[in-house]
């Protein structure tokens, strides 16, 4: 269970959308899904190493309250920073909270 304390940080969920140029074309543009209070702090050196080498770069954590719909074709946005989502895990199925493990862009 989260406590409310630890989600400080406000993040915004956001998604792929394909829209229409006008002229018969269409482009990909990234549209907000939802924004949400969350926790987010940086993985440990060595569970670091771990998701290295399951083909992984994880540089952070975040949890949620649930949300359903959040996918690892999403990203994060967290002030100026962004993370890209390489998995997201609701513990125990039990639809109260999600964990998501995601790498920072630079």
């Amino acid at each position: 269970m989260i406590q409310s304390g630890t989600l400080k940080h406000r993040i915004i969920f956001q998604q792929k959308t394909n829209v229409s140029d006008g002229m018969g074309s269409s482009y990909e543009k990234w549209s907000t899904f939802a924004t949400r209070w969350a926790a987010i702090w940086p993985v440990k050196a060595m569970e670091r190493i771990e998701n290295a080498q399951e083909g992984q770069e994880t540089t952070h954590r975040i949890k949620i309250r649930y949300l359903a719909g959040v996918t690892a074709q999403m990203r994060v946005l967290y002030g100026s920073r962004t993370f890209e989502i390489n998995s997201v895990i609701n513990p125990d199925e039990a639809n109260r909270e999600l964990e998501i493990l995601a790498t920072e862009e630079t």
